[in-house]
């Protein structure tokens, strides 16, 4: 998501920052017409607070923005229904509530922007609900609807209301999670190929079996002097070509991971044996795409790659170090090859 997402948002706050300020205000004066002074205290202070969030938006602090708006319409809530009963203009912004700051953090955690955690203000307002529901459900007090409508009509709203909450906090939890899975696999991903970085590698092998994953080591040859020829953005290009080509000349279950600047790594789990030529055929293919200038007008390149298959080894380490063996003896030869290592 770009800038201009992040305009929409604020936007977006900004307007709704307004509507509940006039509503505060509207409330404020039906308060003092009705002569409820506490309540009218209260939102006449919720409707300052309001400015101040406001103010607190259009300087960039959106979490102090949000829970500013939170704790307000909170009270709000709290203290009309104490004073005034309960009733469904009431119960409406308690699941306002909770919908909103479930907005506010799956689009805070999307623009990767300061956001508030939907989960624990969730269970709040189901917390408030829950407290206030049992003690003023008999006391309808001043009411948006007829008295004789609203008692034919009350309990079924209630149980509408009580299942918006749930779902509302379902989609809280459900948010939160995968918002933690795509945060834990950013964490993981290159930012310029999109592949696995070392960490993404680390967390692979802790995955895999060992005795039945083989292991190659791709380094590119001479990438520094495309880097000092041509510049970093087509040595960046030319990385890209390189990682898309692994990708595509691998197995769909093997992990290709960029390891450092110009290395990169493949995974190839469920292989009982290596596979030399097989291997050695994919390696040929993809040195044979990457000297294609045509399609791209990139400069040509290719690659040395060494393996190493884990069957006899006793960890991941003595495994990347037959591999890094096995592709020292590739440069050592001329480059643009492969070999398997061998005991």
């Amino acid at each position: 998501m770009g800038q201009s997402n992040r305009n929409w948002l604020v936007r977006g706050l900004d307007v709704l920052s307004r509507c509940l300020i006039a509503v505060h205000i509207l409330l404020l004066f039906r308060c003092a017409e009705w002569q409820v002074m506490p309540a009218a205290g209260v939102t006449a202070a919720c409707a300052a607070a309001g400015c101040i969030g406001l103010r607190l938006l259009r300087k960039g602090h959106f979490r102090a923005h949000m829970l500013t708006l939170y704790i307000c319409e909170l009270i709000q809530i709290i203290v009309c229904v104490v004073c005034m009963g309960w009733s469904a203009g009431f119960q409406i912004p308690l699941v306002g509530l909770t919908l909103l700051v479930f907005f506010a953090e799956y689009l805070g955690r999307s623009l990767k922007m300061p956001y508030i955690p939907a989960l624990p203000l969730g269970i709040v307002s189901f917390a408030v609900y829950l407290l206030v529901f049992p003690f003023f459900f008999h006391k309808p007090g001043l009411l948006p609807v007829p008295q004789s409508a609203l008692l034919t009509v009350e309990i079924p709203w209630s149980v509408l209301v009580f299942a918006a909450v749930i779902a509302g906090l379902r989609s809280s939890v459900r948010m939160t999670m995968d918002s933690e899975r795509v945060l834990s696999n950013e964490a993981k991903t290159d930012a310029l190929t999109g592949l696995y970085n070392r960490d993404g590698y680390d967390a692979l092998c802790a995955a895999a079996d060992l005795h039945t994953t083989t292991l190659l080591l791709v380094d590119v040859d001479k990438f520094k002097g495309i880097n000092d020829r041509f510049g970093h953005e087509i040595g960046d290009r030319v990385l890209k070509k390189i990682a898309r080509s692994l990708k595509q000349n691998f197995r769909r279950e093997d992990s290709v991971c960029r390891i450092g600047g110009d290395e990169f790594a493949v995974l190839m789990p469920n292989n009982t044996a290596p596979e030399d030529e097989t291997i050695r055929e994919k390696v040929m293919r993809i040195n044979r795409e990457l000297s294609n200038t045509v399609d791209d007008s990139l400069p040509p390149v290719s690659i040395s790659v060494g393996g190493a298959h884990g069957g006899g080894t006793e960890d991941w380490t003595a495994l990347f170090r037959q591999a890094d063996a096995a592709l020292y003896q590739v440069k050592e030869a001329g480059r643009r090859g492969f070999r398997f290592y061998r005991p």
